[in-house]
C-alpha cells in the first residue's frame, strides 16, 4: 500500500520542525535554571561580602575611636619630651656650684682653712681664709701659703682671673674644747681674701668624662 501525502510543502516543513520544540524548551529551561542559580549565588556572595565589608568598617571605626582616645597620651608624651629637652638644656647651662666648691676644697693647701666662700655666676668667687704664720713674722711661711692658694685656684678650669684682695697678719683664737673647757692659746695667722671669675658653663658633650682636679701637692 502506497501512502500519498497530499499536504503542501510548507505544512510538511512546519511539521518536521515541531518535533524539536520540546528539546528547545527543555534546553531553555535548563539555561534559565542555571542563570537563576548563578544569580542567586552572586546575590548571596555579594551579601556576604557586603556584610564582611560592613563589619570591617565598624571594626575600623572602633579602632579609630580607640586611637583617638590614646592620642591624648601621645600628645602628653610629646609635651613631656619637649619639657625634658628644655630642662636638660637649662641644667647643662646651670652653674655647678657644688662641683666648683668641691674643686676648690681639693686644691687648697693643707695648712689653709676657709672662713667663708661665695660662688656665683655674676658675683664670681670670693674666698676668705686663714693660714698659720711664723712667730717671727717672716715672709716664708704664711704668705707663701696664700700665694700657693691663689696659684691653685687660678689653675682650676672653672675659675680664672684670681686676685688677692688683701692679706693681713692676725691673731686667731680657737674655741674652747669640750673636754677641758679651756680655749687654746691664740695663734699667729695670715688672714686673706681673694676673688676670681667663674667661667660660663658649657653643655656637656655626649659620653664626656668629667674632669677631676689634680690632688694638692704636699711640698711647700
Amino acid at each position: 500500500m502506497v501512502r500519498i501525502n497530499l499536504l503542501p510543502p510548507e505544512v510538511l516543513e512546519k511539521r518536521r520542525w515541531e518535533k524539536w520544540y520540546p528539546y528547545v524548551f527543555f534546553a531553555f529551561a535548563i539555561l534559565a535554571a542555571i542563570l537563576v542559580l548563578v544569580y542567586a549565588y552572586l546575590m548571596l556572595s555579594g551579601g556576604a561580602k557586603n556584610a564582611e565589608l560592613q563589619s570591617l568598617k565598624e571594626e575600623s571605626q572602633a579602632l579609630q575611636t580607640q586611637a583617638d582616645a590614646f592620642g591624648i597620651f601621645e600628645q602628653k608624651e610629646q609635651q613631656l619630651a619637649a619639657r625634658s629637652t628644655v630642662a636638660q638644656k637649662a641644667l647643662a647651662s646651670r652653674l655647678q656650684v657644688g662641683r666648683i666648691a668641691e674643686e676648690v676644697s681639693l686644691v687648697l693647701p693643707d695648712e689653709v682653712w676657709v672662713d667663708s666662700m661665695v660662688i656665683g655666676e655674676t658675683a664670681g668667687l670670693r674666698v676668705r681664709g686663714q693660714t698659720p704664720r711664723s712667730p717671727s713674722q717672716s715672709m716664708d711661711v704664711g704668705y707663701k701659703s696664700v700665694a700657693k692658694t691663689l696659684v691653685r685656684l687660678n689653675e682650676l678650669p672653672d675659675i680664672y682671673d684670681v686676685w688677692l684682695v688683701n692679706a693681713l697678719n692676725n691673731i686667731y683664737q680657737r674655741p674652747a674644747t669640750e673636754t677641758t673647757g679651756e680655749a687654746p692659746l691664740p695663734e699667729d695667722v695670715v688672714a686673706f681674701e681673694s676673688t676670681g671669675k667663674i667661667a660660663a658653663p658649657n653643655p656637656p658633650a655626649a659620653n664626656a668624662v668629667p674632669a677631676v682636679p689634680a690632688p694638692p701637692s704636699t711640698g711647700q
